[in-house]
């Protein structure tokens, strides 16, 4: 094995020609530094063991511990090596291993309810009426929450996960592992001293994940599992899920698969909007078996099986879709920020004043975290900021009431674009290749000129809406039965074995 320099990842320097070979070295990196370094294979094999989890899972979760220290926006790795901070690790990862002796004396009784489907990263009152679609297709589901959220739907429960992890359920390991992982912590904080790098910023994370799923897994089941944030799988949940019995884990594109976002993701079934979206993820370090174009899963829920409330949204000509930003991730190279701040926005203010009878509406989602920069260059435009709005539509009723939709980045306009409205993604000069890999035949979607947009604009009485695209399953499979496809797909999948 060739030995890499554990800081060497504090010297590396993001490199490439283009926005897909940045991040495509950058996963090789991280892969080559996980499974080249003489300490980190050596930990990573002695916490195999202690843990019972094969070193392949755990060096998947490592990879993507490590590309979360990536900071695109610095261009390097964020790491916390400071003698205070390696103390400061010791501490939580001793406190872990503390907080598993008292499961030592819980008797192994348990009792472990059963469920046909598990959902995951459910966050708000909105994520449980979306998953209700999706659970009236099993007989039972199981939703994990980190909130105190109601959920009264029939055979559907949900739990508080960090309410769960204080639960006495026994996880069955013993005071000799126990020992073994103490000991293993405390050589770990030394080699993080000698060496000048902090291992235990990736080892507490390894035993946390193996202590929060051991816990949740020795009191539940489930034949599948759903996560509906692509970008958060778990290598690691996903071992101790089939180990207690589950069959299938998958995950949705909730976004656009940008470059920055779809590495290392590990599922068995990729839930993607359209067509061959999602497939990038295996090229950037990811593992996925399964591709299968369902539609819009957000959709579903606030458009086609909510009820229409139009009338409490103005007619619109111009609908511009809101993104976060500044967005770290989105900073891959130079091209966001210059094409977002020094085009993307002075179009907008632009096109509003070059035509100050067209209706334009600025529509920024509910979680928009504010932008003074974007509101600066915006102060004298002729349009309406929206964020937060009471449609029981959400952004979608918005974009049914307007002609022309368009965004820098939203994933909305693939999802409007399938589902036949007109609808454009902004990019100036066509440089942001970051956002649309994997999207086929987008470019007549694509405005990237000023005079392109004044046009479009200028045309917009003459546009009908609800016109038929062609390729439509290229960009969102349309219709409203998102969460029956996929129920459908997870039980023939299954069957098939």
């Amino acid at each position: 094995m060739v030995n890499m320099g554990l800081r060497s990842i504090l010297q590396y320097t993001s490199n490439g020609q283009n926005v897909y070979e940045i991040v495509k070295n950058l996963t090789k990196f991280v892969k080559k530094f996980v499974a080249e370094n003489f300490l980190f294979q050596k930990s990573l094999s002695d916490l195999s063991i202690i843990l019972d989890i094969p070193k392949t899972v755990l060096e998947k979760r490592s990879n993507q511990i490590l590309f979360g220290f990536y900071k695109f926006d610095k261009k390097k790795f964020i790491l916390k090596n400071n003698i205070l901070f390696i103390f400061y690790d010791l501490v939580i990862s001793l406190g872990l291993s503390i907080f598993m002796v008292l499961h030592v004396f819980i008797p192994n009784k348990n009792k472990i309810k059963k469920f046909d489907l598990i959902c995951e990263n459910i966050s708000s009152d909105v994520d449980v009426k979306r998953h209700k679609f999706l659970s009236e297709n099993f007989n039972s589901t199981l939703l994990l929450g980190y909130k105190n959220l109601e959920c009264n739907y029939e055979n559907t429960k949900l739990i508080n996960i960090k309410k769960e992890l204080f639960n006495l359920v026994s996880i069955n390991f013993s005071f000799k592992k126990i020992a073994s992982l103490t000991l293993f912590l405390i050589k770990i904080f030394f080699y993080s001293i000698l060496n000048r790098y902090n291992f235990l910023s990736v080892f507490k994370h390894l035993i946390y994940d193996f202590i929060k799923y051991k816990k949740i897994y020795s009191k539940y089941s489930a034949k599948y599992h759903f996560n509906y944030r692509f970008y958060d799988t778990n290598p690691i949940h996903n071992y101790i899920f089939k180990k207690s019995g589950g069959l299938k884990t998958s995950c949705y594109q909730k976004n656009l698969c940008m470059l920055s976002l779809s590495c290392f993701v590990y599922a068995d079934i990729f839930f993607s909007l359209g067509q061959n979206q999602g497939k990038i993820c295996n090229d950037l370090g990811g593992e996925i078996d399964l591709f299968k174009p369902v539609g819009s899963f957000f959709m579903e829920n606030a458009w086609f099986k909510q009820k229409k409330d139009l009338a409490r949204i103005p007619d619109i000509d111009i609908l511009i879709i809101g993104i976060n930003v500044p967005y770290p991730r989105g900073c891959i190279n130079n091209d966001f920020y210059n094409s977002y701040y020094k085009e993307f926005i002075p179009w907008i203010a632009k096109i509003s004043k070059e035509f100050p009878n067209k209706k334009i509406y600025y529509k920024h989602h509910s979680y928009f975290k504010g932008d003074t920069r974007a509101t600066a260059l915006l102060e004298n435009a002729n349009l309406e900021v929206i964020v937060n709005d009471k449609s029981l539509n959400s952004t979608y009723g918005w974009a049914f009431k307007s002609k022309i939709i368009i965004s820098f980045g939203s994933t909305m306009i693939v999802e409007l674009i399938g589902n036949g409205k007109q609808a454009y993604f902004i990019d100036p000069g066509g440089i942001n290749h970051q956002w649309f890999y994997g999207i086929n035949d987008l470019e007549k979607y694509k405005i990237k000129t000023y005079e392109t947009l004044k046009k479009i604009v200028a045309n917009s009485s003459n546009i009908k809406t609800d016109q038929k695209v062609q390729n439509e399953n290229f960009f969102c499979i349309s219709g409203g039965n998102t969460s029956k496809i996929i129920s459908n797909f997870l039980k023939n999948e299954t069957n098939k074995n």
